[in-house]
C-alpha cells in the first residue's frame, strides 16, 4: 500500500533555475568550490587572475567544477564572456564570437567535440591572443586535441569529488533552501533523514558528480511519497552507473551481431543524442567489424575506419550521417567471429609451449639467417608449398587437438577462403610443383 506523506518542500524549481545552477559558486562564494576545483582556482588559476592570463583546457569528469572555474575566470577578468558547445556550434559560431568579442573570454564546452579541421580554427586566435580560450572536456586532451593546440594551452585537471565533499555541498544546498526559500519547510524527521540518511545516498551514488547530486536531490525533496522517492532513487542509480556510458553501445553491438539495423541504428542515434562521442561509437564499430564480421566480409573494416575519418573531416551534426551508413551496414552484412575466436587457440597454443619449457622459435627457413633455405611460395602452383611454419613443438601441440585455430565460417568472402586452404592443406605435398 502506498505510504502518503508530508512532501517535504512545494514547488521551488521555478525560482531562478535548478538548484544546481542557483547554488553555483561565484566570487562572492569562491569559499563554496569543493574538491579540486578550489585548489586550483587558488593555486594554479592564482596567475592567470593576477598578472598573466593563458589559453587554458580544463578537463576532468562531470560536476568536478569545469564550467564554475571557467566562470569565475570570466568574473575576475572583467572581459565579456562568451559560452560556446561543440555539440552545437563550429567553425561559424566560433569566428563569429571572435568578430564580434574581440579580447574576450571564450568559453568552449565540449572541446573534444570540434574535429580536427575544426580546431584548426583556433590556432590563429590562440596564436595571437584575439580572445582568451578556455575549453572544457571530460576527455583526455592528449589524445582528443590536435598537437598545434595542445602547444598553445594550458592543461589542468580537475578531479572528481569525493563523499564528503559531495555532502558537504548537499548540506550547504539544504541549508540554503532553509534560509533563502519562504515555501521550504521542514519537520524534525524529515530534516534529520535528510542530513543522516539520504545525503550521504546520494554522495555515494553520485560518483563525484555534484550537479548530478544536487538534480538528484532536488527531484528527492519534491517526492510526495515513499514510493515515490524510492523510484527517484532507482531511475536515477540506472541513470548514472558507469556501466550506462555503455549501455546503449552494448545494445548497438548486439544488434548489429544479431543482424537488426532499425534496432542498431535507434541505439546508436540515442546515444549520440545523449551526448555520447560519436568517435567513440565509430570505434566500437571497428571492432566489431573484426571481431563479429572478420573474413567474411572484410569490405566491413574498410568501412568502419572510413566513417571514422569521415566523422573527423566534418564533424557533426553531419557526421551522422557516415556514422548511419556505417552502422546499417555492420548490422546488415554476413557475420563471422573465427578469426577472433583464432586469437585465444593460437596464445594457447604458446602457453602450453611455454609451461612445457618447448622453444617457440620460429623454424630457421624462416628466419633471416635461412633465407638461401627459404622456399618462396610465388615460385610454385598455386603460390603454395607445403611447410610447416609454427615451431615444431607447438606445431605437435596443434597436431594432438587435431584442430587449426582458424576455422573459417561458410559465408561471404570466408567461404572462398576456407575452399581454398582445404584444397591446398588437404593433399598438400602435390602442391609443391614449382612454375
Amino acid at each position: 500500500m502506498q505510504q502518503t506523506r508530508v512532501p517535504m518542500t512545494a514547488d521551488i524549481s521555478n525560482e531562478k533555475g535548478l538548484l544546481a545552477e542557483r547554488l553555483r559558486p561565484s566570487l562572492k562564494t569562491e569559499n563554496l568550490l569543493l574538491g579540486s576545483a578550489y585548489k586550483i582556482w587558488n593555486r594554479d588559476l592564482l596567475q592567470w587572475r593576477t598578472s598573466h592570463k593563458f589559453h587554458l583546457i580544463l578537463w576532468g569528469p562531470p560536476g568536478s567544477g569545469k564550467t564554475t572555474l571557467a566562470r569565475m575566470l570570466g568574473e575576475a577578468s572583467n572581459l565579456s564572456f562568451v559560452t560556446l558547445s561543440a555539440v552545437r556550434d563550429g567553425v561559424k559560431e566560433i569566428k563569429s564570437a571572435v568578430e564580434k568579442n574581440p579580447g574576450s573570454l571564450i568559453f568552449i564546452d565540449e572541446i573534444h567535440r570540434l574535429n580536427r579541421a575544426q580546431q584548426d580554427t583556433l590556432l590563429p586566435i590562440l596564436e595571437y591572443s584575439e580572445a582568451w580560450i578556455i575549453g572544457a572536456t571530460t576527455e583526455a586532451p592528449t589524445t582528443e586535441l590536435s598537437a598545434p593546440i595542445l602547444s598553445r594551452v594550458r592543461n589542468i585537471y580537475v578531479s572528481a569529488l569525493n563523499e564528503k565533499d559531495i555532502e558537504k555541498g548537499l548540506i550547504h544546498s539544504l541549508n540554503f533552501l532553509k534560509l533563502n526559500d519562504s515555501k521550504f519547510a521542514l519537520t524534525i524527521s524529515d530534516d534529520q533523514k535528510l542530513t543522516e540518511q539520504t545525503i550521504p545516498k546520494i554522495a555515494k551514488m553520485s560518483g563525484g558528480d555534484l550537479r548530478f547530486a544536487l538534480n538528484l536531490f532536488e527531484n528527492i525533496i519534491h517526492c510526495k511519497t515513499e514510493d515515490e522517492e524510492n523510484d527517484v532513487y532507482k531511475n536515477s542509480l540506472k541513470a548514472f552507473t558507469n556501466k550506462n556510458h555503455y549501455d546503449f553501445i552494448s545494445a548497438m553491438i548486439k544488434s548489429m551481431r544479431g543482424s537488426d539495423p532499425d534496432a542498431a541504428l535507434f541505439y546508436a542515434i540515442a546515444a549520440l543524442d545523449k551526448g555520447e562521442d560519436p568517435l567513440f561509437i565509430l570505434r566500437r564499430c571497428i571492432i566489431f567489424s573484426s571481431e563479429d564480421i572478420g573474413n567474411s566480409d572484410p569490405q566491413a573494416l574498410t568501412l568502419a575506419v572510413s566513417a571514422y575519418r569521415a566523422i573527423e573531416c566534418v564533424g557533426m551534426p553531419e557526421g551522422r550521417i557516415p556514422l548511419a551508413q556505417c552502422v546499417t551496414y555492420l548490422a546488415s552484412t554476413l557475420k563471422s567471429n573465427k578469426a577472433y575466436l583464432a586469437i585465444e587457440k593460437v596464445r594457447n597454443w604458446r602457453v602450453q609451449a611455454e609451461e612445457n619449457g618447448y622453444s617457440i622459435q620460429p623454424p630457421i627457413e624462416l628466419t633471416v639467417k635461412g633465407k638461401d633455405k627459404y622456399k618462396y611460395p610465388h615460385n610454385y602452383e598455386n603460390s603454395f608449398i607445403h611447410f610447416e611454419y609454427l615451431p615444431s613443438e607447438v606445431n605437435k601441440i596443434k597436431q594432438q587437438e587435431k584442430i587449426a585455430a582458424y576455422l573459417p565460417s561458410d559465408y561471404g568472402v570466408e567461404f572462398k577462403l576456407k575452399s581454398r586452404l582445404a584444397d591446398l592443406w588437404k593433399n598438400p605435398k602435390k602442391m609443391n610443383k614449382k612454375v
